[in-house]
């Protein structure tokens, strides 16, 4: 058994409390080369990511004056500069924003310009190769207008579907599905036409298109029906 502290003994002093700052510094000196690697590669990936955010600030900026200056070349009836300014903006900084509009607005003078070939082969690259979503319908809807142009009623019809389904606001699907009706009675595909036009009226009623499609489905409907009679 142990023995039994004496009377009155002194009691023994309590350890001492750790000097915190000593011990950073012993740690800071032991793994002084890690923290420093550790330290440089934060700072370096901090200034890798500043630079990247910048870079892309600067060309969504510049991008923006090249669409405001090929913008006013094409209003103010200088086609041909606005086009070789698009072209070169949509080059220079795809994946922008006003890249993807400029290839709308470019497009559009493709067609003004009565080049729809041309524009076809733009609007499918870029609808194949990523354009934002805002911007798909319209793409859908000025490549149908390039198709029908060229005569492609079949292509046409599809292209204008797909803006249908692409679109964000109803009025403009239901245009878009009442072209695609059109085009399809061009074709002679009467059964998409029917289809297209039906779909207005029973989920567009209340749309501007929907008047319209009345009318011409009650003339395919009659023009069927003489033809099989």
């Amino acid at each position: 058994m142990s023995k039994k502290k004496r009377a009155g003994a002194a009691p023994e002093p309590a350890p001492e409390a750790p000097d915190r700052g000593q011990q950073t510094i012993e740690w800071i000196a032991k793994y002084r080369r890690q923290v420093t690697g550790t330290l440089a590669a934060v700072i370096v990936i901090t200034a890798g990511v500043w630079m990247t955010v910048q870079y892309q600030r600067n060309k969504a900026a510049q991008a923006d004056r090249s669409l405001n200056e090929a913008r006013v070349a094409a209003q103010s009836g200088n086609l041909p500069l606005a086009a070789s300014d698009l072209s070169r903006l949509i080059a220079s900084h795809g994946g922008t924003a006003a890249a993807d509009e400029a290839i709308i607005l470019l497009a559009q003078v493709r067609l003004i310009q009565d080049e729809p070939s041309l524009a076809v082969q733009e609007l499918r690259g870029a609808l194949s190769g990523g354009l934002e979503a805002q911007f798909r319908a319209p793409a859908y809807g000025l490549l149908g207008t390039a198709e029908e142009q060229l005569g492609n009623m079949a292509a046409a019809g599809e292209a204008y579907e797909r803006a249908a389904e692409e679109s964000w606001y109803t009025f403009l699907e239901a245009q878009y599905l009442s072209d695609a009706g059109r085009v399809y009675w061009a074709a002679g595909d009467t059964t998409r036409a029917l289809e297209a036009y039906e779909r207005v009226l029973s989920e567009f009623e209340d749309s501007p298109s929907s008047t319209e499609a009345r009318v011409r489905l009650g003339e395919l409907r009659a023009a069927i029906g003489a033809a099989r009679g």
